[in-house]
């Protein structure tokens, strides 16, 4: 799909359902990707403020923040997801943010509260595997999910739970973004969407 006709789509979404947070997120990613990043940076405000846990907005609104000049801004944002991801035990994005921050000479502030589960740096038992996506310690998949390259990775790298979740999301996605997946358009979105929530690498979806 053409980039303006997605940000075109994403905003009647979003203006649709005011506070749809991932309405709102995909519409401000897709401002991104068209480099529009002062128009991002409200629309991810806005995401920020509908969902205070949702950590990959506050990584792509620094992201925003930092290509409009506003670097103080974007270390801001970024130590404040940085500090909430880990205290979710959402270590991807927290280490994301944290080598955006190193790389502009900022060392990320830990969290007063406490951090991730201990437990999730104890040796694997026998029938767990370590989350690709979050690298918490679960049960395995039971099932390819697709027979194809993503889901033999992700049969491979992604928990039992993770999965559920992005089952749980996925009817979110579809109902609330309006997907209709006998659609290439619509399934390409559908990917995209799956691709950042499990943090699939590019790779497996290049043609």
């Amino acid at each position: 799909m053409d980039l303006n006709a997605r940000i075109e789509q994403f905003r009647k979404m979003a203006q649709a359902n005011p506070e749809d947070d991932l309405a709102h997120y995909a519409f401000g990613q897709a401002l991104c990707d068209a480099e529009r990043y002062e128009e991002a940076v409200h629309v991810l405000r806005h995401v920020i403020k509908i969902n205070p846990d949702y950590t990959r907005a506050y990584l792509l609104l620094g992201v925003a923040r930092r290509a409009t000049s506003d670097e103080d801004g974007a270390v801001e944002i970024w130590q404040a997801g940085y500090q909430r991801a880990l205290v979710r035990g959402e270590l991807m994005p927290a280490n994301e943010m944290a080598g955006l921050l190193r790389g502009v000479g900022v060392e990320p502030e830990a969290p007063e509260v406490e951090g991730p589960r201990p437990e999730d740096d104890r040796p694997l038992q026998e029938g767990e595997i370590r989350c690709h996506r979050n690298q918490q310690i679960g049960a395995p998949m039971r099932f390819k999910p697709f027979e194809s390259p993503v889901g033999e990775f992700i049969y491979e790298k992604i928990t039992a739970e993770s999965w559920e979740a992005w089952m749980d999301l996925s009817v979110k996605v579809i109902n609330e973004l309006r997907l209709d997946l006998g659609d290439p358009r619509a399934q390409a979105i559908y990917d995209e969407q799956m691709k950042t929530f499990l943090r699939l690498p590019d790779a497996l979806f290049e043609p």
